[in-house]
Protein backbone atom coordinates (compact mmCIF):
# COMPACT_ATOMS: atom_id res chain seq x y z
CA UNK A 1 0.00 0.00 0.00
CA UNK A 2 1.31 3.11 -0.77
CA UNK A 3 2.36 5.66 1.54
CA UNK A 4 -0.45 7.85 3.27
CA UNK A 5 1.13 10.89 1.97
CA UNK A 6 2.49 9.35 -1.20
CA UNK A 7 1.93 11.25 -4.53
CA UNK A 8 2.91 10.86 -8.16
CA UNK A 9 3.71 13.74 -10.01
CA UNK A 10 1.92 14.43 -13.49
CA UNK A 11 3.69 14.19 -16.57
CA UNK A 12 5.61 17.39 -17.55
CA UNK A 13 5.68 19.05 -14.16
CA UNK A 14 9.00 20.32 -13.26
CA UNK A 15 10.56 22.22 -10.11
CA UNK A 16 13.88 24.31 -10.31
CA UNK A 17 16.61 23.70 -7.84
CA UNK A 18 16.13 27.37 -5.46
CA UNK A 19 19.18 29.43 -4.99
CA UNK A 20 19.49 28.00 -1.43
CA UNK A 21 20.31 24.71 -2.52
CA UNK A 22 22.98 26.21 -5.00
CA UNK A 23 24.62 28.08 -1.73
CA UNK A 24 24.66 24.59 -0.19
CA UNK A 25 26.53 23.16 -2.98
CA UNK A 26 29.16 25.75 -3.24
CA UNK A 27 30.24 24.69 -0.18
CA UNK A 28 31.45 21.23 -1.63
CA UNK A 29 33.85 22.06 -4.18
CA UNK A 30 34.04 18.28 -5.36
CA UNK A 31 30.39 19.33 -6.58
CA UNK A 32 29.33 21.05 -9.40
CA UNK A 33 27.62 24.19 -9.02
CA UNK A 34 24.78 23.97 -11.23
CA UNK A 35 21.18 25.15 -11.25
CA UNK A 36 19.07 22.06 -12.35
CA UNK A 37 15.58 21.68 -13.82
CA UNK A 38 14.06 18.48 -13.81
CA UNK A 39 10.68 16.64 -15.17
CA UNK A 40 9.16 14.07 -13.76
CA UNK A 41 6.98 11.55 -16.22
CA UNK A 42 4.26 9.68 -15.04
CA UNK A 43 5.36 5.83 -14.95
CA UNK A 44 2.50 4.10 -12.51
CA UNK A 45 0.91 4.27 -9.35
CA UNK A 46 3.95 4.85 -7.03
CA UNK A 47 7.13 5.71 -9.05
CA UNK A 48 8.56 8.49 -11.83
CA UNK A 49 11.39 8.43 -13.91
CA UNK A 50 13.78 11.33 -14.26
CA UNK A 51 14.41 12.95 -17.45
CA UNK A 52 17.21 15.21 -17.94
CA UNK A 53 16.11 18.84 -19.11
CA UNK A 54 18.94 20.85 -18.70
CA UNK A 55 22.37 19.40 -16.94
CA UNK A 56 25.37 19.11 -17.41
CA UNK A 57 26.85 15.37 -16.22
CA UNK A 58 27.24 15.66 -12.32
CA UNK A 59 28.57 12.64 -10.66
CA UNK A 60 29.01 13.61 -7.47
CA UNK A 61 26.84 14.21 -4.48
CA UNK A 62 26.12 16.26 -1.96
CA UNK A 63 25.11 14.72 1.44
CA UNK A 64 23.98 16.77 4.15
CA UNK A 65 22.96 14.49 7.48
CA UNK A 66 20.28 11.91 6.99
CA UNK A 67 19.94 11.81 10.73
CA UNK A 68 18.72 15.33 10.68
CA UNK A 69 16.40 14.94 7.84
CA UNK A 70 18.24 17.57 5.90
CA UNK A 71 18.54 18.04 2.03
CA UNK A 72 20.76 15.44 0.38
CA UNK A 73 21.42 15.44 -3.80
CA UNK A 74 20.90 12.14 -5.41
CA UNK A 75 20.94 10.92 -9.31
CA UNK A 76 20.07 8.28 -11.24
CA UNK A 77 22.42 6.19 -13.62
CA UNK A 78 21.15 8.64 -16.07
CA UNK A 79 23.23 11.67 -14.57
CA UNK A 80 20.62 13.65 -13.17
CA UNK A 81 20.37 15.08 -9.45
CA UNK A 82 17.77 16.01 -7.66
CA UNK A 83 17.85 17.58 -3.88
CA UNK A 84 15.36 15.92 -1.90
CA UNK A 85 14.87 15.12 1.62
CA UNK A 86 15.45 11.10 2.60
CA UNK A 87 12.70 9.59 4.57
CA UNK A 88 12.73 6.37 4.43
CA UNK A 89 15.77 3.79 3.21
CA UNK A 90 14.68 0.12 2.22
CA UNK A 91 16.50 -2.87 0.91
CA UNK A 92 15.27 -2.32 -2.63
CA UNK A 93 13.95 1.55 -2.46
CA UNK A 94 13.84 4.62 -1.07
CA UNK A 95 11.00 7.39 0.23
CA UNK A 96 11.89 11.23 -0.55
CA UNK A 97 10.47 14.53 -0.48
CA UNK A 98 10.88 16.63 -3.43
CA UNK A 99 11.41 20.81 -2.69
CA UNK A 100 7.47 21.20 -3.77
CA UNK A 101 6.36 18.71 -0.86
CA UNK A 102 5.39 15.81 -2.84
CA UNK A 103 6.55 12.04 -1.36
CA UNK A 104 7.22 9.61 -3.81
CA UNK A 105 9.25 6.56 -3.63
CA UNK A 106 12.13 5.58 -5.67
CA UNK A 107 13.93 2.18 -6.77
CA UNK A 108 17.27 1.87 -5.54
CA UNK A 109 18.42 -0.06 -8.70
CA UNK A 110 17.98 3.10 -11.09
CA UNK A 111 20.14 4.94 -8.88
CA UNK A 112 23.84 5.70 -9.37
CA UNK A 113 26.89 4.19 -7.53
CA UNK A 114 27.26 7.05 -5.58
CA UNK A 115 24.21 7.43 -4.69
CA UNK A 116 24.24 3.81 -3.62
CA UNK A 117 27.10 4.19 -1.54
CA UNK A 118 26.10 7.72 -0.14
CA UNK A 119 22.97 5.33 0.84
CA UNK A 120 24.64 2.30 2.86
CA UNK A 121 26.39 5.26 4.91
CA UNK A 122 23.32 6.55 5.70
CA UNK A 123 21.82 2.90 6.29
CA UNK A 124 25.50 2.57 8.75
CA UNK A 125 24.79 5.80 10.36
CA UNK A 126 21.19 4.77 11.19
CA UNK A 127 22.06 1.71 12.84
CA UNK A 128 24.30 3.59 14.65
CA UNK A 129 21.64 5.70 16.17
CA UNK A 130 19.20 3.84 16.84
CA UNK A 131 21.80 0.99 18.19
CA UNK A 132 22.89 3.89 20.69
CA UNK A 133 19.41 5.04 21.45
CA UNK A 134 18.69 0.71 22.20
CA UNK A 135 21.92 1.31 24.77
CA UNK A 136 20.93 4.44 26.26
CA UNK A 137 17.28 2.91 26.91
CA UNK A 138 18.66 -0.49 28.30
CA UNK A 139 15.78 -1.82 26.08
CA UNK A 140 15.96 -3.73 22.32
CA UNK A 141 13.49 -1.27 21.49
CA UNK A 142 14.66 -0.16 17.71
CA UNK A 143 15.62 -2.69 15.17
CA UNK A 144 15.52 0.42 12.59
CA UNK A 145 14.54 3.67 12.45
CA UNK A 146 10.87 3.23 12.73
CA UNK A 147 9.52 1.37 15.43
CA UNK A 148 5.29 2.27 14.15
CA UNK A 149 5.81 -0.78 11.31
CA UNK A 150 6.78 -3.25 13.45
CA UNK A 151 4.27 -5.73 14.74
CA UNK A 152 3.48 -5.50 18.41
CA UNK A 153 3.22 -8.95 19.23
CA UNK A 154 6.94 -9.80 18.09
CA UNK A 155 8.42 -6.26 19.87
CA UNK A 156 6.53 -7.86 23.03
CA UNK A 157 8.42 -11.05 22.43
CA UNK A 158 11.77 -9.31 22.34
CA UNK A 159 10.90 -7.41 25.32
CA UNK A 160 9.97 -10.50 27.34
CA UNK A 161 6.48 -8.67 27.93
CA UNK A 162 3.47 -10.91 28.15
CA UNK A 163 -0.05 -9.82 26.62
CA UNK A 164 -2.70 -8.41 28.69
CA UNK A 165 -5.17 -8.00 26.36
CA UNK A 166 -6.26 -8.67 22.76
CA UNK A 167 -9.37 -7.10 21.15
CA UNK A 168 -9.84 -7.18 17.42
CA UNK A 169 -8.24 -3.32 16.65
CA UNK A 170 -6.32 -3.24 19.95
CA UNK A 171 -3.68 -5.44 21.87
CA UNK A 172 -1.60 -4.54 25.51
CA UNK A 173 1.72 -6.52 26.86
CA UNK A 174 2.40 -5.31 30.17
CA UNK A 175 5.54 -6.33 32.45
CA UNK A 176 5.89 -5.62 35.95
CA UNK A 177 9.96 -6.00 36.42
CA UNK A 178 11.63 -7.65 39.71
CA UNK A 179 14.02 -5.49 41.29
CA UNK A 180 17.41 -5.71 39.66
CA UNK A 181 15.80 -4.71 36.21
CA UNK A 182 16.55 -0.94 34.74
CA UNK A 183 15.71 1.09 31.92
CA UNK A 184 17.22 4.58 31.66
CA UNK A 185 19.61 3.67 34.74
CA UNK A 186 16.28 3.49 36.73
CA UNK A 187 13.91 0.82 38.16
CA UNK A 188 10.64 0.30 36.29
CA UNK A 189 7.58 -0.62 38.44
CA UNK A 190 5.18 -1.21 35.01
CA UNK A 191 5.96 -1.03 31.35
CA UNK A 192 2.88 -1.62 29.17
CA UNK A 193 3.05 -1.75 25.03
CA UNK A 194 0.08 -0.63 23.08
CA UNK A 195 -0.54 -2.09 19.69
CA UNK A 196 -3.58 -0.99 17.14
CA UNK A 197 -4.50 -2.97 14.37
CA UNK A 198 -1.54 -5.29 14.73
CA UNK A 199 1.14 -2.89 15.18
CA UNK A 200 3.16 -0.49 17.60
CA UNK A 201 1.40 2.28 19.04
CA UNK A 202 2.68 3.20 21.97
CA UNK A 203 4.57 2.29 24.84
CA UNK A 204 4.87 3.76 28.78
CA UNK A 205 6.81 3.16 31.15
CA UNK A 206 5.89 3.97 34.70
CA UNK A 207 9.27 4.76 37.10
CA UNK A 208 9.17 5.47 40.75
CA UNK A 209 5.35 6.30 41.84
CA UNK A 210 3.35 5.98 45.32
CA UNK A 211 0.89 3.43 43.87
CA UNK A 212 3.83 0.53 43.09
CA UNK A 213 6.83 1.55 45.74
CA UNK A 214 7.24 -0.91 48.03
CA UNK A 215 5.63 0.32 51.90
CA UNK A 216 4.42 -0.69 54.61
CA UNK A 217 0.65 -0.34 55.67
CA UNK A 218 0.45 2.15 56.89
CA UNK A 219 3.86 3.49 55.96
CA UNK A 220 6.14 5.55 57.95
CA UNK A 221 7.06 8.81 57.90
CA UNK A 222 10.47 7.58 56.22
CA UNK A 223 9.37 5.47 53.88
CA UNK A 224 7.50 8.05 52.31
CA UNK A 225 10.06 10.49 51.97
CA UNK A 226 12.40 7.94 50.52
CA UNK A 227 9.28 6.92 47.89
CA UNK A 228 9.16 11.06 46.88
CA UNK A 229 13.04 11.44 46.79
CA UNK A 230 13.12 8.16 44.43
CA UNK A 231 10.40 9.71 42.15
CA UNK A 232 12.98 13.26 41.91
CA UNK A 233 16.02 11.47 41.65
CA UNK A 234 14.27 9.07 38.60
CA UNK A 235 13.18 12.44 36.75
CA UNK A 236 16.27 13.60 37.26
CA UNK A 237 18.26 10.90 35.97
CA UNK A 238 15.94 10.06 32.75
CA UNK A 239 15.87 14.28 32.18
CA UNK A 240 19.80 14.02 31.99
CA UNK A 241 20.15 10.28 30.10
CA UNK A 242 17.47 12.01 27.24
CA UNK A 243 18.73 14.64 26.93
CA UNK A 244 22.69 13.81 26.74
CA UNK A 245 21.32 11.35 23.35
CA UNK A 246 18.58 13.14 21.95
CA UNK A 247 19.10 17.24 22.71
CA UNK A 248 17.34 19.57 24.54
CA UNK A 249 13.42 18.58 25.09
CA UNK A 250 10.22 21.13 24.29
CA UNK A 251 8.25 21.79 27.59
CA UNK A 252 4.59 21.38 26.51
CA UNK A 253 0.78 20.54 28.17
CA UNK A 254 -0.66 17.27 27.46
CA UNK A 255 -4.23 16.15 27.77
CA UNK A 256 -7.53 17.89 28.24
CA UNK A 257 -9.80 18.11 31.36
CA UNK A 258 -9.29 19.21 34.66
CA UNK A 259 -6.81 17.62 36.74
CA UNK A 260 -5.57 15.44 33.48
CA UNK A 261 -3.63 18.18 31.93
CA UNK A 262 -0.04 17.50 32.31
CA UNK A 263 3.18 19.65 32.05
CA UNK A 264 5.43 17.22 30.08
CA UNK A 265 9.31 17.15 28.29
CA UNK A 266 9.06 15.88 24.77
CA UNK A 267 12.03 14.91 23.31
CA UNK A 268 11.94 13.68 18.85
CA UNK A 269 14.06 11.21 17.36
CA UNK A 270 12.66 10.67 13.80
CA UNK A 271 9.14 9.82 14.07
CA UNK A 272 8.86 8.85 18.01
CA UNK A 273 8.37 11.47 20.73
CA UNK A 274 9.62 10.75 24.30
CA UNK A 275 7.24 12.44 26.65
CA UNK A 276 8.13 12.22 30.19
CA UNK A 277 5.49 13.42 32.38
CA UNK A 278 6.26 13.70 37.01
CA UNK A 279 4.41 14.52 39.49
CA UNK A 280 6.47 15.52 42.40
CA UNK A 281 5.61 13.15 45.45
CA UNK A 282 3.71 11.08 42.61
CA UNK A 283 5.18 9.35 39.87
CA UNK A 284 7.28 9.65 37.07
CA UNK A 285 6.56 7.75 33.49
CA UNK A 286 7.94 8.09 30.17
CA UNK A 287 5.74 7.73 26.68
CA UNK A 288 7.21 6.57 23.58
CA UNK A 289 4.17 8.08 21.19
CA UNK A 290 4.49 9.27 17.49
CA UNK A 291 5.57 12.52 16.64
CA UNK A 292 1.80 12.89 15.23
CA UNK A 293 0.35 12.10 18.36
CA UNK A 294 2.54 14.39 20.35
CA UNK A 295 2.15 17.38 17.95
CA UNK A 296 -2.06 16.60 18.76
CA UNK A 297 -1.40 16.88 22.47
CA UNK A 298 -2.05 13.08 22.68
CA UNK A 299 -5.77 13.24 21.66
CA UNK A 300 -6.71 11.31 19.09
CA UNK A 301 -9.16 12.09 16.74
CA UNK A 302 -13.01 11.65 18.53
CA UNK A 303 -15.58 9.00 16.84
CA UNK A 304 -19.13 10.89 16.30
CA UNK A 305 -21.97 9.49 18.24
CA UNK A 306 -22.74 7.56 15.44
CA UNK A 307 -19.82 6.27 14.60
CA UNK A 308 -19.69 5.04 18.27
CA UNK A 309 -22.98 4.01 18.42
CA UNK A 310 -22.24 1.52 15.92
CA UNK A 311 -19.23 0.53 16.84
CA UNK A 312 -21.11 -0.19 20.40
CA UNK A 313 -23.62 -2.68 19.12
CA UNK A 314 -21.42 -4.20 16.63
CA UNK A 315 -19.40 -5.27 19.80
CA UNK A 316 -22.66 -7.37 21.74
CA UNK A 317 -22.59 -11.16 21.34
CA UNK A 318 -24.84 -12.80 22.00
CA UNK A 319 -24.95 -17.21 22.59
CA UNK A 320 -27.45 -19.77 22.25
CA UNK A 321 -27.64 -20.42 25.43
CA UNK A 322 -29.33 -16.81 26.31
CA UNK A 323 -25.97 -15.00 27.05
CA UNK A 324 -25.57 -11.47 26.39
CA UNK A 325 -21.70 -10.10 26.72
CA UNK A 326 -19.84 -7.06 25.68
CA UNK A 327 -16.64 -7.92 23.37
CA UNK A 328 -13.21 -5.95 22.65
CA UNK A 329 -12.72 -4.31 26.06
CA UNK A 330 -9.22 -4.04 26.56
CA UNK A 331 -7.85 -5.75 29.72
CA UNK A 332 -5.47 -3.50 32.23
CA UNK A 333 -4.15 -5.63 34.96
CA UNK A 334 -3.69 -3.28 37.77
CA UNK A 335 -1.03 -5.28 39.40
CA UNK A 336 -0.73 -5.72 43.33
CA UNK A 337 -1.61 -2.04 43.64
CA UNK A 338 -5.05 -0.91 44.95
CA UNK A 339 -5.73 0.72 41.67
CA UNK A 340 -9.14 -0.72 40.70
CA UNK A 341 -11.14 2.24 40.01
CA UNK A 342 -8.34 3.88 37.78
CA UNK A 343 -7.74 0.79 35.97
CA UNK A 344 -11.21 0.06 35.28
CA UNK A 345 -12.11 3.37 34.19
CA UNK A 346 -8.72 2.87 31.86
CA UNK A 347 -10.46 -0.13 30.16
CA UNK A 348 -13.73 1.56 30.03
CA UNK A 349 -12.17 4.82 28.16
CA UNK A 350 -9.98 2.59 25.99
CA UNK A 351 -12.98 0.76 24.64
CA UNK A 352 -14.78 3.86 23.80
CA UNK A 353 -11.52 4.70 21.75
CA UNK A 354 -10.90 7.39 24.40
CA UNK A 355 -6.66 7.74 25.63
CA UNK A 356 -6.27 6.66 29.14
CA UNK A 357 -3.54 5.77 31.81
CA UNK A 358 -4.39 4.41 34.74
CA UNK A 359 -1.42 6.15 36.74
CA UNK A 360 -2.83 9.58 35.17
CA UNK A 361 -6.19 8.67 36.75
CA UNK A 362 -4.82 7.65 39.77
CA UNK A 363 -3.31 11.00 40.55
CA UNK A 364 -6.42 13.03 39.41
CA UNK A 365 -8.49 10.68 41.86
CA UNK A 366 -5.49 11.44 44.72
CA UNK A 367 -4.91 7.81 45.32
CA UNK A 368 -3.15 6.87 48.59
CA UNK A 369 -0.18 5.16 48.97
CA UNK A 370 -0.52 1.63 47.70
CA UNK A 371 -3.78 1.97 46.46
CA UNK A 372 -7.12 3.02 47.67
CA UNK A 373 -8.77 5.96 45.71
CA UNK A 374 -11.26 9.13 45.84
CA UNK A 375 -13.89 8.30 44.04
CA UNK A 376 -15.88 11.74 44.60
CA UNK A 377 -11.86 12.77 43.15
CA UNK A 378 -12.05 10.57 40.14
CA UNK A 379 -15.47 10.95 38.80
CA UNK A 380 -15.29 15.03 39.03
CA UNK A 381 -11.62 14.36 36.98
CA UNK A 382 -13.49 12.49 34.77
CA UNK A 383 -16.57 14.27 34.06
CA UNK A 384 -14.32 17.16 32.48
CA UNK A 385 -12.80 14.79 30.71
CA UNK A 386 -15.49 13.01 29.41
CA UNK A 387 -17.09 16.08 28.92
CA UNK A 388 -13.93 17.23 26.42
CA UNK A 389 -14.70 14.34 24.23
CA UNK A 390 -18.36 15.10 23.76
CA UNK A 391 -18.98 12.09 26.05
CA UNK A 392 -21.23 12.08 29.65
CA UNK A 393 -20.16 10.50 32.50
CA UNK A 394 -23.33 9.28 34.50
CA UNK A 395 -24.04 7.94 37.94
CA UNK A 396 -27.11 5.61 38.52
CA UNK A 397 -27.83 4.62 42.22
CA UNK A 398 -29.90 1.02 41.18
CA UNK A 399 -30.62 -2.81 42.07
CA UNK A 400 -28.14 -4.57 40.48
CA UNK A 401 -30.46 -6.98 38.69
CA UNK A 402 -30.58 -8.18 35.25
CA UNK A 403 -33.28 -6.13 34.05
CA UNK A 404 -31.38 -2.96 35.15
CA UNK A 405 -27.99 -4.15 33.73
CA UNK A 406 -29.51 -5.39 30.30
CA UNK A 407 -30.93 -1.55 29.69
CA UNK A 408 -27.50 -0.53 28.45
CA UNK A 409 -25.45 -3.79 27.71
CA UNK A 410 -28.21 -4.18 24.99
CA UNK A 411 -26.27 -1.02 24.05
CA UNK A 412 -23.09 -2.42 23.81
CA UNK A 413 -22.10 -0.41 26.98
CA UNK A 414 -20.44 -1.58 29.88
CA UNK A 415 -21.27 -0.37 33.70
CA UNK A 416 -19.04 0.14 35.87
CA UNK A 417 -19.68 -1.23 39.13
CA UNK A 418 -18.57 -0.33 43.32
CA UNK A 419 -18.90 -3.48 45.08
CA UNK A 420 -17.54 -5.32 48.16
CA UNK A 421 -15.32 -8.33 46.67
CA UNK A 422 -14.76 -10.22 49.27
CA UNK A 423 -13.13 -13.88 49.93
CA UNK A 424 -16.13 -15.78 50.03
CA UNK A 425 -17.40 -13.70 46.89
CA UNK A 426 -14.50 -14.43 44.89
CA UNK A 427 -14.00 -17.68 45.80
CA UNK A 428 -17.88 -18.32 44.48
CA UNK A 429 -17.51 -16.42 41.31
CA UNK A 430 -14.05 -18.87 40.62
CA UNK A 431 -15.80 -22.03 41.43
CA UNK A 432 -18.98 -21.40 39.44
CA UNK A 433 -17.08 -19.63 36.50
CA UNK A 434 -15.21 -23.27 36.12
CA UNK A 435 -18.35 -25.47 36.50
CA UNK A 436 -20.66 -22.97 33.86
CA UNK A 437 -17.62 -23.75 31.47
CA UNK A 438 -18.27 -26.94 31.64
CA UNK A 439 -21.80 -26.80 31.62
CA UNK A 440 -24.32 -28.58 28.57
CA UNK A 441 -27.36 -28.30 30.05
CA UNK A 442 -28.41 -24.91 30.82
CA UNK A 443 -31.67 -26.23 32.52
CA UNK A 444 -30.24 -27.85 34.77
CA UNK A 445 -27.62 -25.10 35.14
CA UNK A 446 -30.69 -22.79 35.61
CA UNK A 447 -31.80 -24.80 38.30
CA UNK A 448 -28.83 -24.61 40.26
CA UNK A 449 -28.30 -20.78 40.13
CA UNK A 450 -32.02 -20.68 41.35
CA UNK A 451 -30.65 -23.05 44.34
CA UNK A 452 -27.44 -21.28 45.22
CA UNK A 453 -29.20 -18.09 45.37
CA UNK A 454 -31.69 -19.06 47.64
CA UNK A 455 -29.31 -21.21 49.73
CA UNK A 456 -26.02 -19.03 49.88
CA UNK A 457 -25.75 -15.57 51.28
CA UNK A 458 -22.99 -13.32 50.50
CA UNK A 459 -21.76 -11.16 53.69
CA UNK A 460 -20.46 -7.38 52.55
CA UNK A 461 -17.25 -7.22 53.59
CA UNK A 462 -16.93 -3.18 54.10
CA UNK A 463 -12.90 -3.69 53.93
CA UNK A 464 -12.90 -4.98 50.19
CA UNK A 465 -14.73 -2.02 48.78
CA UNK A 466 -13.66 -2.70 45.40
CA UNK A 467 -14.56 -1.49 41.19
CA UNK A 468 -15.29 -3.64 38.52
CA UNK A 469 -17.51 -3.89 35.28
CA UNK A 470 -20.50 -5.62 34.84
CA UNK A 471 -20.55 -6.96 30.98
CA UNK A 472 -23.41 -9.54 30.49
CA UNK A 473 -25.98 -11.37 31.73
CA UNK A 474 -28.13 -13.96 31.45
CA UNK A 475 -31.93 -14.03 31.47
CA UNK A 476 -32.84 -17.36 31.50
CA UNK A 477 -30.11 -18.23 34.22
CA UNK A 478 -30.83 -14.58 36.18
CA UNK A 479 -26.83 -14.27 36.21
CA UNK A 480 -24.85 -11.45 35.12
CA UNK A 481 -21.07 -11.24 33.97
CA UNK A 482 -18.38 -9.14 35.58
CA UNK A 483 -14.80 -8.77 34.72
CA UNK A 484 -11.88 -7.69 36.74
CA UNK A 485 -8.81 -5.34 35.93
CA UNK A 486 -6.75 -8.34 37.32
CA UNK A 487 -5.38 -9.57 34.31
CA UNK A 488 -6.77 -11.95 31.39
CA UNK A 489 -7.71 -14.97 33.82
CA UNK A 490 -10.61 -12.45 35.52
CA UNK A 491 -12.12 -11.13 32.21
CA UNK A 492 -14.90 -13.18 32.46
CA UNK A 493 -16.70 -14.70 35.55
CA UNK A 494 -20.17 -15.52 35.79
CA UNK A 495 -21.98 -14.62 39.80
CA UNK A 496 -26.02 -15.40 40.26
CA UNK A 497 -27.67 -11.18 40.35
CA UNK A 498 -29.19 -12.19 43.61
CA UNK A 499 -24.97 -12.84 45.12
CA UNK A 500 -24.34 -9.47 43.12
CA UNK A 501 -26.71 -7.30 44.44
CA UNK A 502 -25.69 -9.02 48.22
CA UNK A 503 -22.10 -7.48 48.28
CA UNK A 504 -23.23 -4.04 45.92
CA UNK A 505 -22.57 -0.95 47.01
CA UNK A 506 -25.23 0.48 45.23
CA UNK A 507 -23.86 2.37 42.55
CA UNK A 508 -23.22 1.77 38.89
CA UNK A 509 -21.22 4.12 36.56
CA UNK A 510 -21.36 4.46 32.50
CA UNK A 511 -19.99 6.92 29.86
CA UNK A 512 -22.70 7.47 27.09
CA UNK A 513 -22.56 9.13 24.07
Amino acid sequence: MPHPEEQTLEAGQAFLIDSEAKAKASRYPECIDNLICVEIDKLGPKLGTMKISCLPHITCLLVAGLVQLQAVEISNREGTVIEVELLQIEPSRIEIELSNGHIMWLERSRLSDATEAMLQSCETKEKDAFKALNETLGLSLFVDQNLWDDEAATLADRLGWQQESQTESQSSYRSYPQQGVTILQSRPYSAALYGRSGKVDSLSIVFANKGDFPMSNPPSGDQIKTMEAAVQADTERIEHLLTEQLGEPDRQRFGRGRSLRQLVERWDWKSHAFVLTSQAGEYVTLRIISTDLADKKGQVDRLSDAALREQSKANLEQRENGDVLIRNIPMVNQGPKGYCVPATFERYLRYLSIPADMYSLAMAGQTEIGGGTSLAAIISALESYTASQNRKLRHNNTKIDVRSVAKHIDNGLPLIWTMFSSQEYNDLANQRTIERSQQDDWEEWKDRTRDDARGIELRRDIMAAHACMIIGYNKETDEIAVSDSWGPQYELRWIPAAHAEQVSQGSVYLIDY
